[in-house]
Order: C-alpha cells, then sequence, then structure tokens
C-alpha cells in the first residue's frame, strides 16, 4: 500500500502555527531591540558620567530641544530613556514569546497595549529631544561631498571637520528607534492573536488612507523643493537673497536637497502605485518582478525618522538665531525657514505611508 505525505508546502497553516510565527518575529525584533537600546544606554551612560556628550559636545552642540542642557545631562538622560527602552522591549518580548506558546492567553488589554504603545513613544521623543539635522544632511550631501572631495581638498578638510562620534551617536538613536517601533508592532500583531486584523489594517482600509498619507508627503518636500530651484532661477521667493548673499551664502547649494526631495516624492508615490509593488517591465533583469518589501520600508523608514530631529532642529535654530524681536525677519525669509517646520509633518506622514504599504504588501 502506498503512501503519500503531503509537503510542508501542501499542509493547511494552523492557526497555532502562525501565531508561533508571528511571535517569532516579536522575539527577533525585540530582542534586536533591546540589544540596541542596552549597548546605547551603557555608552550614553559612560559618556555623560565622564562629562561628555552622546549626541552632542560643548565644541558641536546639537540644535536639538535640549540645546541648552549640558551635554552630559543630555547624555545621562538619553542612557535612563534607552535604559527604560531596553527594559520594556524586554518585557514585551517575554510577553509575546509566551502567548505564542500558549503560556498566556492572548489579548488586546489595555495595559499590554499601554505598555506596547509606551515602549516606542519613548523612543520616538528620546529622538525628538537629543537629535538634529546633521544625520538628515549626511544623507542628503554626502553623495555629492565623496565625489567633489576626489578633486577638492576644501571638500576633503570638511569631511575630516565632520564632528562624526556625536553624528554616528545620532544614527545609532535613529536606528534604534524604528527597530523599537517595528518591536512594538510586531508585539501587538502577536498579542491580537487569532483575531482578524482591524479594519482599520486591511488592505482597502490601508490603501484609503495611505493615499492620503502619501500626499501630505509628496506636498512638503516639492514645496521645499520648489521654492530651492526658483531662487537658483533668479525667483527669490519667501526668501531675502541680499542678506543671504552678503554672509557669503549660496544659494546653488540648495539644488543637491532639492534633488533629493524630488527623488523622494517619486519614491513616496511608488508606495501607491503598482510600479512600487512590482519593478517596471522594460527593466532590465528585474522588470516584471516583485518589488521587495524590504526595499522600499527601510529607506522611507530611515528617512522619516530622520525628518523628525531635522524639523525640530530647524525651529529650534530659528528660535536661536531670530528671537522674538525679529519675528520680522522670519516673514521675509518665510520658505527658507518656514517650509522647514512642516518636515516633522511630512515625517509623520511619510511613516504613516509606509505603514499602510507594508500591510498591504504583507497581505498580499
Amino acid at each position: 500500500m502506498n503512501t503519500m505525505t503531503a509537503s510542508p508546502a501542501d499542509r493547511p497553516v494552523r492557526h497555532g502555527d502562525e501565531l508561533s510565527a508571528r511571535a517569532a518575529r516579536a522575539r527577533r525584533w525585540t530582542t534586536a531591540g533591546a540589544f540596541l537600546a542596552g549597548a546605547g544606554s551603557l555608552a550614553a551612560l559612560v559618556a555623560g558620567l565622564t562629562g561628555n556628550g552622546a549626541t552632542s559636545s560643548l565644541a558641536n552642540p546639537a540644535l536639538s530641544l535640549t540645546y541648552s542642557v549640558p551635554p552630559e545631562r543630555v547624555a545621562l538622560a538619553l542612557g535612563i530613556a534607552a535604559a527604560l527602552v531596553c527594559g520594556g522591549l524586554v518585557v514585551l518580548g517575554a510577553l509575546a514569546r509566551a502567548v505564542g506558546q500558549g503560556r498566556a492567553a492572548a489579548g488586546l488589554t489595555p495595559a499590554r497595549v499601554a505598555l506596547a504603545l509606551a515602549v516606542p513613544l519613548l523612543a520616538i521623543l528620546a529622538l525628538a529631544a537629543t537629535c538634529d539635522a546633521n544625520p538628515l544632511a549626511l544623507a542628503g550631501y554626502l553623495p555629492a561631498v565623496l565625489v567633489g572631495s576626489l578633486l577638492s581638498a576644501e571638500l576633503r578638510e570638511g569631511l575630516a571637520a565632520v564632528p562624526w562620534p556625536q553624528l554616528l551617536a545620532q544614527l545609532a538613536v535613529i536606528g534604534t528607534t524604528i527597530v523599537t517601533v517595528v518591536a512594538a508592532l510586531h508585539v501587538l500583531d502577536t498579542l491580537r492573536g487569532d483575531m482578524p486584523r482591524p479594519r482599520w489594517q486591511q488592505p482597502p482600509s490601508a490603501a484609503r488612507w495611505g493615499r492620503v498619507a502619501v500626499v501630505v508627503a509628496v506636498v512638503v518636500p516639492l514645496l521645499y523643493a520648489t521654492t530651492r530651484i526658483a531662487w537658483v532661477l533668479g525667483w527669490p521667493i519667501g526668501f531675502n537673497a541680499e542678506a543671504y548673499a552678503a554672509t557669503g551664502g549660496d544659494v546653488r547649494t540648495g539644488l543637491v536637497l532639492a534633488a533629493g526631495a524630488l527623488v523622494g516624492c517619486v519614491l513616496t508615490i511608488g508606495l501607491v502605485r503598482p510600479w512600487g509593488e512590482r519593478f517596471w517591465r522594460w527593466l532590465p533583469v528585474l522588470g516584471g518582478r516583485p518589488v521587495p518589501v524590504a526595499l522600499a520600508v527601510v529607506p522611507a523608514s530611515i528617512v522619516a525618522a530622520m525628518l523628525l530631529p531635522a524639523g525640530i532642529s530647524m525651529t529650534v535654530a530659528a528660535a536661536e538665531q531670530l528671537g522674538v524681536a525679529s519675528i520680522g525677519s522670519l516673514s521675509d525669509n518665510w520658505a527658507a525657514i518656514g517650509v522647514t517646520f512642516l518636515w516633522p509633518l511630512w515625517s509623520a506622514a511619510l511613516a504613516t505611508a509606509t505603514f499602510a504599504y507594508a500591510l498591504r504588501r504583507r497581505a498580499a
């Protein structure tokens, strides 16, 4: 008598297996986040206790919400926040593990939801309070600077003068925040157990609010790029060109970030267009193949995380330079300064659009 054994691919996926898989993903992300937060906490505490800054220093102060606070105190506060994030992720990971193994009942109780939301919120607050626009500026200018440095000794000196320890610390905070947010989302996904996703997370709903988020995430950088290009063309829209030129500034430097903003607009639109899910057929090798979800989600998440402190930094810088008595200067330079005030909104919209994209692709 012949017995046919079904292959793993032919076997139906049981609810328990699917829940275990979700719990395993949650554990991986919470473990990674706890490791990053723990290492960052130790580094920040050591920096603070030795009288140094983590994300800033006396020589290179970060224009952040904690600008007026001594760098060593900022480092200590960041270390404490990172330690709390680490502990929260350990608890969330243990909870996801218990639910996945059936040792704890699934369910989105108020206490569980509060913890799962509080941990990433603390990480986001730490990011907003201690980081500035330097990581975003690095991402925008570094490609052009690296190419130009091959021919320019001045650009090479500029690269050497970059405060790399503080900049790398900020990048670590950005990375830890992203991992923490993703970990919390996976934990919430595990805690719902066999319950279906709420309606707002279903693909049709995610497509609707995802399109709204994409519109916002495109309008803001488009406004930014339009003003910078207009300046180069000789139309100083919302900008005191003469005063800027008197300080030795060159409006042409804005073209680099304007180009990056326009490219970002196109890529953001791809989050709601078919070509954002499948490569154009005319592309060699990749044509017609599905776009890996991570290829869209990872860069968008990084940019969204960079935009939040960058926008806050621009606001702090404007308040530091202008003051209340110089509010007239702000009205004369609304395009130079005011547009960047919208960057936190851009950050939130891009993060929302990215989440909607991930929900739709995962469901598919």
